[in-house]
């Protein structure tokens, strides 16, 4: 879940972008950020600790990024320490990337299948998934031998489960139905 206030910070950020016609140069920012901080459990820690003085932070922003992100983005890091609000970063990053796609009518769907998709079945499902959302699906595959058979579906938060598991699991519900009866 993504705080308000992170979902505020990239809402804005993503309308200055498009006014200043950089949104494909801020994107790239914030997944660089992103990757950064994902993979940086010092710099998780650094961001959220309080006791580190925000001109502290500035500058070893500016060092860490330095020319690798644009000035919008630099300006955004700049704000968010002078305000005590560097924690936000990350949430701000996950908050833009989905408002980026959100502009570009992508949609993330997570597939599970019983078994590894081969690269022909993976562009079928994404095109008969893009024709039935009517958007640009960025898919994202993974394998489940659980499932025993068949494919979990997951849009947003609508789940469509055609899994043998899902199927066998509907039949015993059923079955024990019948024989209370």
């Amino acid at each position: 879940m993504i705080p308000k206030a992170a979902g505020r910070y990239a809402s804005a950020l993503l309308k200055t972008a498009l006014e200043k016609d950089i949104l494909d140069t801020v994107y790239g920012d914030m997944l660089l950020l992103q990757e950064t901080i994902d993979n940086s459990r010092d710099l998780q820690l650094f961001l959220k600790s309080p006791l580190i003085k925000k001109a502290v932070k500035i500058s070893a922003m500016d060092e860490i990024f330095g020319d690798k992100i644009s000035d919008l983005t630099k300006n955004l890091l700049h704000l968010l320490s002078e305000k005590s609000r560097e924690k936000l970063l990350h949430d701000i990053t996950r908050a833009f990337v989905a408002l980026h796609k959100a502009h570009h009518g992508i949609i993330d769907i997570d597939v599970e299948s019983a078994f590894e998709l081969n690269e022909d079945q993976v562009d079928e499902l994404k095109s008969k998934l893009e024709k039935s959302t009517g958007k640009t699906v960025d898919l994202h595959v993974s394998v489940n031998e659980e499932l025993m058979g068949g494919l979990k579906v997951r849009i947003d938060d609508t789940v469509i489960d055609g899994s043998v598991k899902h199927k066998l699991s509907q039949l015993k519900e059923e079955f024990k139905a019948a024989t209370v009866e």
